[in-house]
């Protein structure tokens, strides 16, 4: 029967700080940004009417937890996931923009993209309202929006008051549509499969997990202008960060709780675009560009299916390895982890085609770059041509706060798994921060395969038969 959802949502300004290199430990760059905070509030069931509360501070009427919310936005706004048979409330109250060199008292809206519903709940203060700041300590001057999806995929939500500022400004979140559980029920009812194991209702829509991918871009100008109320004409726009959930690689490996920065901000739950499968899973990404140039993301190591595109059921199989992401568009692609180890492990290991064994030939170049002096370390400060990979699960790194331990190809002893890839903006230039690469819309996948052996010792290879 599907349940009433109640989130309040509050806009508000803060900071975010952004890498200036690939380590992530240098001195980084504090970037003013607009959003919205808050989250669920409570749910109520259709069926029985029974209410559960989810975070009691969220209801509007406490003023003390709302007050206490000024000032602590970061990119992205909370993420809204409902099902289908679901009503979605969202109470929009307005805190004002505290943390500019001057208070700004500007309105603000929800637009939903993509929802299909009435002009009057459609955020567009042109054609329907804008919500007005609530003065610090007096009562919630809020409006709540409604909203019941017609289709499941990705949505996503901004504010669309002068809204090339205040999309540009970080003011949108993602918002996560699953079919409805009675619809999918011959297909959940075992191994703990649900109707959030499936992007549409297909079952060929299924996947083991599921990871948003949410583009924007920043343009470091632009924000300083408004934080300063000085005057910045948008047709000059020129971005010098890209960015994945809000954050710049190297953050992009780091869980969505964890804080970064001198400012110490973190992304809300549900954000995490470090993906971790296994092999043979199925794993969803959930492409949604926000940002105000295309992004032609690509994928190494597979081809995905699409499954849904703007929120719509794709049924032609289409395989992408790059899928041009135009801004304002969703995109979900299914993607099989499939085991590389029939074609490439004899080679990587024992060689073929009277080539030696690859683990053999970078062995050798590095000890001869190293006698020629040209040696130089693989990614990460590695000791030898292969890379110091960030491995989820370990030590932690300088003073990044990330918990990775390093993964690196020489010293494997014959594993082939993980198997670690990027996906990632392949405008390259883009996979910087401020043209410092690797950086900006820059993430890594892990496919795992749980208790390996060791690749079985080298046979010599037949020789072959040319006729």
């Amino acid at each position: 029967m599907g349940r009433k959802l109640f989130y309040s949502l509050y806009a508000t300004d803060g900071f975010i700080d952004l890498p200036t290199d690939p380590t992530g430990c240098l001195p980084r760059r504090s970037i003013y940004v607009f959003g919205f905070v808050g989250g669920l509030w409570k749910f109520q069931d259709k069926c029985s009417g029974k209410c559960t509360i989810v975070e009691p501070s969220l209801d509007p009427s406490n003023i003390t937890a709302r007050d206490a919310l000024r000032g602590t936005a970061v990119i992205p706004s909370p993420l809204i996931k409902m099902d289908m048979d679901d009503e979605l409330f969202i109470t929009l109250t307005n805190l004002g923009l505290l943390r500019a060199a001057e208070p700004i008292l500007d309105v603000h809206t929800i637009h939903i993209h993509g929802g299909h519903v009435a002009t009057q709940l459609d955020g567009v203060p042109e054609t329907s309202f804008g919500v007005p700041v609530t003065p610090i300590g007096t009562p919630s001057i809020s409006v709540t929006y409604y909203f019941k999806p017609e289709s499941p995929g990705s949505y996503f939500y901004h504010c669309h008051q002068e809204a090339a500022e205040h999309v540009q400004m970080g003011m949108y979140g993602a918002l996560i549509v699953y079919p409805s559980a009675e619809e999918l029920s011959k297909f959940t009812n075992s191994k703990g499969i649900t109707n959030r194991n499936f992007a549409n209702s297909e079952l060929t829509s299924f996947f083991d997990k599921e990871y948003i991918i949410l583009l924007s871009d920043i343009d470091s100008t632009w924000h300083d202008a408004v934080q300063n109320q000085t005057d910045f004409n948008p047709v000059d726009f020129k971005p010098d960060w890209w960015l994945v959930n809000g954050r710049a690689f190297p953050d992009t490996l780091l869980p969505s709780g964890v804080s970064v920065g001198g400012g110490a901000y973190k992304i809300p739950a549900g954000y995490d675009s470090y993906v971790h499968v296994k092999n043979g899973q199925r794993f969803l990404l959930r492409l949604i560009n926000m940002g105000y140039q295309p992004v032609p993301w690509h994928t190494h190591g597979w081809h995905g299916r699409i499954v849904n595109k703007d929120a719509h059921p794709q049924p032609h199989w289409e395989q992408v390895f790059t899928q041009l992401v135009g801004s304002g568009e969703s995109y979900d692609i299914l993607f099989i982890a499939d085991d590389k180890r029939p074609l490439y492990a004899d080679y990587i290991f024992c060689g073929k085609g009277g080539f030696p064994s690859l683990m053999t030939q970078v062995d050798n170049a590095t000890t001869e770059s190293k006698a020629a002096g040209t040696f130089m370390p693989g990614f990460g400060g590695s000791n030898t041509l292969w890379a110091n990979t960030p491995e989820e699960g370990g030590t932690t790194l300088c003073p990044f706060p990330g918990n990775f331990e390093l993964h690196n190809y020489g010293e494997s002893d014959n594993f082939f798994f993980p198997q670690f890839y990027i996906a990632h903006n392949h405008d390259d230039y883009k996979v910087t921060n401020n043209g410092v690469y690797p950086g900006g819309q820059l993430i890594f996948i892990q496919t795992d395969l749980p208790n390996e052996r060791p690749h079985h010792p080298c046979d010599p290879e037949p020789s072959p038969k040319c006729k």
